[in-house]
């Protein structure tokens, strides 16, 4: 059964979920902020855990007051621990995908005390890729400019797990085209079964991310000095089928920074998405070895 509600904080209101019973995991999303991204793997965990998922600010079914001011990861922060407090929990385990990654990161350094555990699922540190990769979201971002967050966003999510965006996707006519798709498809989708609406929800925090999100989360540098000095048990997570692409390259680099272990989970970016029951076994397992000094 799965619990929903709402948490006033600091210029926001967000929605939240809690699944189960157990020790608590709270997940953390990405680029669209959504906690439907997690609902698959959290029905899978709840027999064993207390699952707090949440949309982000300005996401989804979650609020923030001013909607022209641009993300802040302090703001995350404060929103994740806003979570916790909500439950009356002064710690948990913390699993954050891609973005989330980042705001895991940030919140272990920034709040050791309040993180039992991290699991970081490919988190994209511009700064530690390749030129290319900083060449990629600089087009991205001039694209932006030009031709506004649609299209961006439409290249963005493009080139993720593939070497390069199709070619369509590279050019100003095509971009236009999908982005009036994607416009189509948000609307009829409202009117279709579960899954579609989810999808079009998703696709719904497109604008946002790329115009308030995206530039907060590639200039964002991890703390690795306050990690490594955190004592916080940290694992990072690549996608068995992503490891050539930069998200998987990014989490592998920050592994090597702060020395930890790198993990395969199902699927590509987005495997908790695509393939819960199988991204859960593997969660599972990671969750019972940053436990297991604790017992």
């Amino acid at each position: 059964m799965t619990q929903t509600g709402r948490i006033r904080t600091d210029g926001a209101t967000l929605y939240h979920e809690r699944r189960g019973s157990g020790p608590a995991l709270l997940m953390i999303s990405g680029g669209g902020g959504d906690a439907g991204y997690y609902s698959g793997v959290g029905d899978h965990l709840a027999d064993a855990y207390t699952v707090l998922t949440y949309d982000r600010r300005g996401n989804s079914r979650s609020t923030v007051d001013d909607r022209s001011l641009p993300m802040t990861m302090a703001e995350q922060v404060a929103d994740a621990l806003a979570v916790l407090a909500h439950h009356d929990l002064e710690s948990a385990v913390v699993f954050g995908g891609s973005g989330g990654a980042l705001i895991g990161l940030d919140l272990t350094a920034r709040s050791p005390a309040a993180v039992q555990g991290l699991i970081a699922h490919e988190p994209p540190v511009l700064s530690l890729l390749t030129d290319a990769d900083r060449a990629l979201f600089a087009e991205i971002e001039e694209v932006s400019r030009r031709e506004g967050p649609l299209p961006a966003w439409v290249r963005f999510v493009s080139s993720i797990d593939r070497p390069q965006s199709p070619a369509l996707v590279r050019s100003p006519f095509g971009r236009r085209l999908l982005a009036g798709a994607v416009r189509a498809g948000r609307a009829a989708f409202r009117y279709g079964p579960l899954p579609l609406r989810e999808v079009g929800r998703f696709m719904g925090n497109s604008e946002y991310l790329m115009s308030r999100e995206v530039g907060p989360f590639l200039t964002f540098e991890p703390d690795f000095a306050a990690l490594k000095a955190s004592g916080v048990p940290i694992v990072v997570g690549v996608g068995v089928e992503s490891r050539p692409y930069y998200p998987a390259r990014g989490g592998e680099a920050v592994a090597e920074r702060l020395g930890v272990p790198v993990v395969e989970f199902p699927g590509l970016h987005a495997g908790y998405a695509e393939k819960p029951a199988e991204f859960a076994v593997t969660l599972r397992e990671v969750l019972a070895g940053l436990r297991e000094p604790a017992r």
